[in-house]
């Protein structure tokens, strides 16, 4: 994988830039702690992700390369390198399954060797994760396809314990033509176990207070890694008390009641193929 000279203007900078704002310290108003366990979330769940790859996996060299490119000083030298592995026909399953798993496996090694600092893996893991927002629309383009049906998965972020307003914002859905498997009272852990088998197009979140934006933010992450192609909206009463919330969390969409969330989720599925089908 060669160094790119052309920078990371073929990534979508707008989901690139506001995706690497999450990691930074100096602009998230996330405690420091959290951004590093926002970063911890991104290599543990990266690094178990099955390298069942069509192709030969990436040389060792390469992704040393890339390890190195993501803990340069150079910022957008580790997306540069992504970049032109996709101009030379590398495909997303490679990048995402081959090279940035890779990295995040490597990377854990240089951590355990103490060969990267945790300040290191924050940033490290802050690019991986811009890096694969980014190339989001690769991942819709060449891994998934999107349903006939419109699917969606409607949950309460782990911690909230006010979980009516989601479940009639589901039931809402439901009458109006959209399958929802709502998801509430679970832990972290146990409900990204339970969405595993599926791949949500849409992906709607409920809070209810300032509290939950880190949980929101760790959810958010998680969920990106297992499926980079879903589109993510933030409701719940947390849409009015944290202004910049969809900035904050990485979010897609936000809306503070049902009738405007559907306007916009119809509005994110209106050009879909209707001869498309969902991959799992």
């Amino acid at each position: 994988m060669n160094r790119s000279t052309k920078g990371a203007a073929g990534l979508d900078r707008h989901a690139f830039d506001r995706a690497r704002g999450v990691f930074r310290l100096r602009e998230n108003r996330l405690p420091d702690v959290a951004v590093h366990a926002l970063a911890a979330e991104v290599m543990a769940r990266l690094e178990r992700r099955a390298p069942a790859l069509p192709e030969a996996h990436p040389h060792r060299d390469d992704i040393a390369a890339l390890c190195d490119a993501l803990l340069s000083p150079q910022e957008d030298s580790a997306a540069d390198m992504v970049l032109q592995a996709r101009l030379d026909g590398t495909s997303v399953d490679m990048i995402y399954l081959g090279y940035l798993a890779g990295a995040a496996r490597e990377l854990g090694v240089r951590w355990d060797e103490d060969r990267a600092t945790s300040a290191q893996m924050t940033v490290a893991a802050g690019r991986i994760y811009a890096i694969m927002r980014g190339l989001r629309q690769s991942f819709v383009e060449d891994q998934f396809l999107r349903p006939v049906q419109h699917v969606a998965l409607f949950a309460s972020v782990p911690g909230e314990i006010h979980t009516l307003g989601v479940t009639m914002a589901a039931d809402y859905f439901r009458r109006r033509g959209w399958r929802v498997d709502l998801k509430t009272g679970l832990s972290h852990h146990d409900l990204i176990s339970a969405v595993e088998p599926e791949t949500y197009p849409v992906i709607g979140l409920s809070a209810g207070s300032e509290r939950m934006v880190f949980p929101m933010a760790r959810l958010i992450v998680a969920l990106r890694i297992r499926n980079p192609m879903a589109w993510i909206m933030v409701s719940g009463k947390i849409t009015d008390l944290v202004a910049d919330i969809m900035t904050l969390v990485d979010a897609d969409g936000v809306a503070g009641d049902a009738e405007t969330a559907l306007a916009q989720m119809q509005a994110h599925m209106a050009p879909v193929p209707q001869t498309a089908v969902m991959h799992h």
